[in-house]
Formats: structure tokens, C-alpha cells, sequence
């Protein structure tokens, strides 16, 4: 998977350019699906046997480019990365450049993703100011324009699922509700995550969305969506597709806003920065380690709560799945991160076999042991910071209160809370950059400022909000969830068809 000459720099006379990517195509992590187009990649999901996808090749960035994107607003950086992983024929170039300012244009601040730069050295990339008041917003918002985009032209339709651990689910809707060729299941863990996040999907009334509360976590959730995609006729038939960060388009445009933090804090492109990630599923630290393997000079840390293995994971080389505990972080309230596949498979050297041997284990439940080559290679470029329970996330959302009169959100409260552990200890030592990605608004948890004694936060929007309609179907312990989700899933098709 080495870097070809379909995929480089040019140098015009008058000046510098990117060219497009031509050759770029995707594979599977477990070997069974090669050569797929972006197309393929965007609506499959997840692949045929089961894998995730990753692009065949890696584009080389250079520092000179580096220097000359830091000037770029956020759209224009974002058309630069994303062209690196579409060819023209996937997208022609003003077809990709319009498909991203529509996605961007719905944040309401013109930054798009403002860095805040505060007391301690503390610095603050603000990733939430879309729809949702979520960092998902900035991928999500493009995954539905790029599938649209197909879609309108082709005269198709899709059904997407997407089980949510907070904010994936409203993301979702923000992006597609409403769309004539677009119907989204959204299935969340009922009374464990905020009420502003649950009614987020609830207040979603369209006719194309369709929410499931579980009576259980989201690890449940996602095994209801695992089965259903575990039938590839199944999927076909009912054209079925995925609007988690398993779809290798939301992870490429986290890409960008890697790119974005880095450049703001070192336009001269001569040190290394850190990036402090409040881990859930590990999306932005895959997109993360993608735009280091392109020339990215940055490093990662995890920032997570204990119900995350990745931290036992990295001290052990053992990934023992247990129960999930209820956090007031709940988008962390998460087992096993399922992007570890694909990083996994970078760290293996994009060993198949290996993948699929520890993906197998990690399916039955069984004791995972991973290699030492990829343990290697993943504590090269990755640390995990595990926050002590609930304490620690309301000690760090207090602090950063007291020195800067600045709200956070509870899982943004996680990777400050690494970030004061650092400079804590190593005092005027350092003289690491680092920057903390902020992935949620904290608009949206009020519970969780009231608990560590600091304002807390309304709008209107939100206030209008808790007192509207819902609409959702609650699934039950001992129901056949699958069958539910499946029942919905054929009136979708039954209607379409009718329609047509």
C-alpha cells in the first residue's frame, strides 16, 4: 500500500498545485473486496466480507504544500485534502467544491472551526458549531451531500443506519431530513445519553427518519446493525448503507480538520503538534493517523473514560471486552472502538489474515491477543489518557471554568484533563504544541455542568426544543430487535417502490 506516482505533487511554472488524485482506489481490511471506487466505498459501508475500507494508497504531502495550505480557509483546505482521495471522474472539481461549501455552509460561524487560545497554554479547536452543536456535523454534513450528490443523478434511493453513542444520531438527521432519496434509522441507548442529545433525534419528526431507543447500550445497538450488514443479499435488496464513522468518507474529512488544528498552531510547519482527542469509537485519531502517514507532523493522544479498552488495550496488548457503565461522557461509553480495525490493519502493514483472525476473536467475544509488531507501531504514534470516572471530567470542566470563564463539554473535559495533566507535570519543561479538539458543544450537557457546580449553558433553539413533539419506537429487553429494525426497514422499501 505504498504511495504510487498517480498521487503527487506537481510543480506548474507559475506555481504550485495539487493534482487530483487519479488512480485512487479502496480495499478491505480482511482482503476480500479490492479496486473499489469512492462510489462504492461511500454506499457499501462496510465491505463484503465484513472489513472496513481504506484507501490503496497514501498521498505524500510535502512541508512546501503544508506552508502554502496554512493560508487557506477551512473550505478551501478541505477541497485540498478531500481531492487527494477522489479522482475527477469520481467528482469533477467544481461539482466537489460546491458539494463542500453547501456542507459547510450551514455552521454559524464563518471560521467554520474557531481555535480558542486560553489560560496555561490551553488551546481549544473548536469542532461544534454546526447544526447539532457537534464535531460530526463537519464529516456528516458532507456524507449526506456526497450521497445525495450520486443518488439525484442516478435516481436511486438509500437507507441508512446509524447507531449512535450521543451525537452521531443528531448529526445524521441534521444532515438528511428531509431528502426525497435518503431514509435514516437511528438506533440510540435509551436513557443513557443526555435528554438534549435523545431529543435531538426524538424532535425529529420528518418522514424519512426513523428512531429506535434500545433498552441497552450502544455496544447493543451496534450489534443490531453488525447482523443486518452480516447479510450482503439483504443489504443489497434493501439498499442499505451506513452513516457511522465505519464509512470511509466521514473519515476523510475528519482528515481536514487534523489538518486545520495543526496549521493554526504551526504555520511554519517546523515542530511536531499534539493532538488531544476526546476518544470514543476512534474516528479522528484514524483520520488522524492517515494524514500522519500523508506527512502530517503530529502525534495523538487518546483522551478516554474508563469504559474505553483502548486503554487497557495499550498497556496489555489484550483487548478483553466487559459491560459498559453509564459516564456523564457517554459518547465514550463505548467497549471496543470499532475503527481500531483499520488501525490495526495500518499497524499490521495491512496484514489481512491478522485482521481477520483478530476481528474474529473480537466477534466471539473471546480473549484478544494483538501482536507485538502492531503494538509497536501503534505506541509509536498514539498514547491513551484514561480520565478517573465522573470526578475527573467535573474537576477539569471546573478549572477550565475558574482560569478562563470557558464551558466545555464533558468529553471535551477529557482531553483537558489530559492536557492539564501534562503541563502539570512538566511545569515550564515543555515545549510541546498541543491543542485539544473539542467534539461537542456544551450546550448540550447542562447535567453534566450543574454536576461540577459551573454555569450552565442554554439557547433558545434547545429551550423550544424540550418542549416539541417526538416521534421514536422503543425496543424492549427480550424483543428480537433485528427483526424490529427489519420490519421498518422493508415498509421503506415497500414504500419506495410504490412511489416509483
Amino acid at each position: 500500500m505504498q504511495m504510487t506516482d498517480a498521487d503527487i505533487e506537481c510543480q506548474s511554472n507559475k506555481d504550485r498545485t495539487w493534482k487530483r488524485a487519479r488512480k485512487m482506489k479502496y480495499f478491505s481490511t480482511r482482503g476480500g473486496d479490492k479496486g473499489i471506487c469512492f462510489k462504492d466505498a461511500l454506499f457499501l459501508g462496510y465491505a463484503s466480507d465484513g472489513g472496513m475500507f481504506l484507501p490503496e494508497s497514501i498521498p505524500q504531502i510535502s512541508r512546501d504544500t503544508l506552508r502554502q495550505w496554512a493560508c487557506l480557509p477551512y473550505q478551501e483546505l478541505a477541497y485540498q485534502v478531500v481531492s487527494c482521495f477522489l479522482k475527477e471522474e469520481d467528482i469533477p472539481s467544481e461539482d466537489l467544491k460546491a458539494i463542500l461549501n453547501k456542507s459547510y455552509s450551514t455552521f454559524d460561524v464563518p471560521e467554520i472551526v474557531p481555535v480558542t487560545r486560553l489560560a496555561n497554554g490551553l488551546t481549544i479547536v473548536e469542532m461544534y458549531h454546526g447544526r447539532s452543536l457537534s464535531f460530526k456535523d463537519l464529516s456528516m454534513n458532507c456524507l449526506g451531500n456526497f450521497m445525495n450528490y450520486f443518488l439525484c443523478k442516478e435516481k436511486r434511493r438509500i437507507s441508512l443506519i446509524c447507531c449512535t453513542s450521543g451525537d452521531t444520531g443528531s448529526s445524521a438527521i441534521e444532515a438528511i431530513r428531509g431528502l426525497s432519496n435518503i431514509d435514516l434509522v437511528i438506533i440510540l441507548p435509551r436513557g443513557r445519553i443526555t435528554e438534549i442529545q435523545e431529543r435531538q433525534m426524538t424532535t425529529a419528526l420528518d418522514d424519512n427518519v426513523h428512531v429506535f431507543r434500545v433498552d441497552g447500550s450502544s455496544d447493543d445497538g451496534d450489534a443490531i446493525v453488525t447482523t443486518l450488514f452480516s447479510d450482503p443479499e439483504y443489504v443489497a435488496k434493501h439498499c442499505l448503507g451506513s452513516a457511522s464513522s465505519l464509512n470511509f468518507c466521514r473519515l476523510m474529512v475528519q482528515m481536514v480538520h487534523c489538518f486545520h488544528s495543526y496549521l493554526k498552531l504551526c504555520p511554519e510547519v517546523d515542530k511536531e503538534v499534539e493532538l488531544i482527542l476526546p476518544t470514543g469509537g476512534c474516528g479522528n485519531v484514524t483520520a488522524g493517523s492517515i494524514a500522519k502517514k500523508m506527512g502530517l507532523p503530529v502525534k495523538f493522544t487518546c483522551a478516554v473514560n474508563h469504559n474505553n479498552i483502548l486503554s487497557r488495550f495499550m498497556e496489555t496488548g489484550k483487548c478483553d471486552i466487559g459491560e459498559v457503565e453509564c459516564t456523564i461522557s457517554p459518547a465514550m461509553d463505548i467497549q471496543f472502538p470499532y475503527n481500531m480495525e483499520r488501525i490495526w490493519s495500518m499497524c499490521s502493514d495491512y496484514d489481512m489474515e491478522e485482521i481477520k483472525r483478530i476481528m474474529n476473536d473480537v466477534k466471539n467475544r473471546q480473549k484478544v491477543n494483538i501482536s507485538s509488531k502492531i503494538m509497536g507501531n501503534l505506541k509509536k504514534n498514539i498514547n491513551v489518557y484514561t480520565v478517573s470516572g465522573n470526578q475527573g471530567v467535573e474537576v477539569a470542566m471546573r478549572r477550565c471554568w475558574e482560569e478562563n470563564s470557558y464551558s466545555i463539554c464533558p468529553h471535551t473535559a477529557c482531553g483537558v484533563s489530559a492536557y492539564y495533566a501534562a503541563i502539570d507535570k512538566l511545569h515550564d519543561q515543555d515545549t510541546t504544541l498541543r491543542a485539544v479538539l473539542a467534539t461537542a458543544s456544551p450546550l448540550k450537557f447542562p447535567e453534566a455542568a450543574k454536576s461540577a457546580g459551573i454555569p450552565v449553558l442554554t439557547s433558545e433553539k434547545i429551550e423550544k426544543m424540550m418542549t416539541a413533539p417526538t416521534k421514536y419506537t422503543d425496543l424492549e429487553k427480550g424483543e428480537d430487535w433485528v427483526a424490529v429494525v427489519k420490519s421498518c426497514l422493508e415498509n421503506i422499501s415497500t414504500r419506495a417502490e410504490k412511489a416509483k
